[in-house]
């Protein structure tokens, strides 16, 4: 049997991206063969069109996305046909699309070749980019709302988004893109004193981080207007990130004199971005409200504080509060404009370590039962008989 993996980006560059790779682990562990159709918007890259990377075939169509909306609307529906024949070709006993802007391609492909299409909705897609046009993110809800009827099953990343779909009349799971239990670093008490030593950090420093890509929509100005209220032992510490966004950060930091408070490390491979971020006395997740989006999908920076153990500060909104503070009571949720409040959630914790080892071990035991891969892994199982090896042959 042989499934299509359709993505919008590239499945391998900058890095991996990570719910495509386990899917493909779960598909070629059930015996299937799996194979890659990526839109690389990026003309200038030097990726091949075509690779066999492990067995896994990868197929790379680079076309410049159209710029203004008039040029996005009419071009849109061209890059479709494009995608749609390239899925085609392959000849996939079953579609998988990520995420809207590539839905309408994989419908077309499922509606020419009569095979399964499970969508993958990781973003509220229309709220987000109704961020830039609001008339754009009318047309693709109402495209969205057209395309599901050609979906066979529905892959999302909380209740919220699971309800609207649910409502449509499609079968839904409800999954989240966390790494394993394997992966995560438990290190001694020792060894993450001594990194930390060697990272500049004094024994009474207490350091709070922001682990992951730096996304645009991190509420930093408010969380380092939150720092020059607290005291110099208070440090920050950015754990991984891509270069363009780590420059811009520094730059904000300059402008608000924390130069001597506030450390980055640039990015990171997995294994040693985890260790860093396992120096962490507690892990910020503040997100400024730009859309529904934003409010009710998890980033993914959250489960690594869950399998770490750090103590959490995120962003009052409802899905991130009900997995941090209702579910997993490893965390604390603020108002993400407010630094008052940013400051004294920082400094609750920083001043009751009983609290804190609390939320550590609540983290921890969480991620094993219910968010981790290793349970991940059996939702993606049960979900569809693709995935699994006694079926869909």
């Amino acid at each position: 049997m042989r499934v299509c993996i359709v993505l919008h980006t590239d499945l391998l560059h900058p890095w991996p991206v990570l719910r495509p790779m386990r899917e493909i682990e779960v598909l070629r562990a059930a015996g299937r063969e799996v194979q890659v159709v990526s839109w690389i918007k990026d003309i200038s890259a030097k990726w091949p069109e075509s690779e066999l990377r492990d067995g896994l075939e990868i197929h790379r169509v680079t076309l410049a996305a159209p710029r203004g909306l008039w040029k996005r609307g009419a071009g849109y529906r061209t890059m479709m046909d494009r995608f749609a024949r390239e899925i085609i070709s392959v000849r996939p006993d079953a579609i998988i699309c990520h995420d809207l802007e590539m839905l309408w391609a994989a419908a077309m492909a499922k509606r020419t070749l009569g095979v399964p299409l499970l969508y993958h909705a990781h973003e509220n897609w229309p709220a987000m980019v109704s961020e830039r046009s609001r008339l754009e993110g009318l047309a693709f809800a109402l495209l969205e709302r057209r395309l599901i009827r050609d979906v066979d099953h529905v892959y999302t990343v909380g209740e919220a988004l699971a309800a609207r779909y649910r409502a449509w009349g499609k079968p839904v799971t409800v999954q989240y893109g966390s790494k394993a239990m394997a992966e995560m670093p438990r290190m001694t008490p020792n060894g993450i004193q001594a990194k930390r030593t060697a990272r500049g950090f004094g024994s009474g420093d207490f350091v709070v981080g922001i682990a992951g890509s730096l996304g645009r929509d991190e509420a930093l100005p408010v969380l380092l207007d939150a720092f020059r209220g607290l005291p110099p032992t208070m440090k920050l510490h950015v754990v991984g990130g891509l270069e363009g966004r780590i420059a811009s950060a520094r730059e904000a930091v300059s402008r608000y004199g924390l130069q001597g408070r506030v450390s980055f490390t640039g990015p990171l491979p997995t294994p040693e971005y985890l260790e860093e971020a396992a120096l962490l006395d507690a892990g910020l997740a503040i997100f400024y409200p730009t859309s529904a989006n934003q409010r009710f999908v998890v980033p993914l920076k959250l489960f690594d504080y869950m399998g770490l153990g750090i103590p959490a500060i995120v962003s009052d909104f409802p899905e991130m509060r009900r997995i941090t503070v209702e579910t997993c009571r490893f965390g604390v949720a603020v108002p993400p404009k407010e630094p008052q409040a940013i400051r004294d959630a920082i400094s609750g914790l920083a001043s009751d370590p009983a609290r804190r080892e609390s939320m550590r071990k609540a983290a921890i035991l969480c991620f094993e039962h219910t968010f981790a891969w290793e349970r991940q892994r059996e939702i993606l199982e049960a979900s569809h008989p693709i995935f699994r090896a006694d079926e869909g042959r």
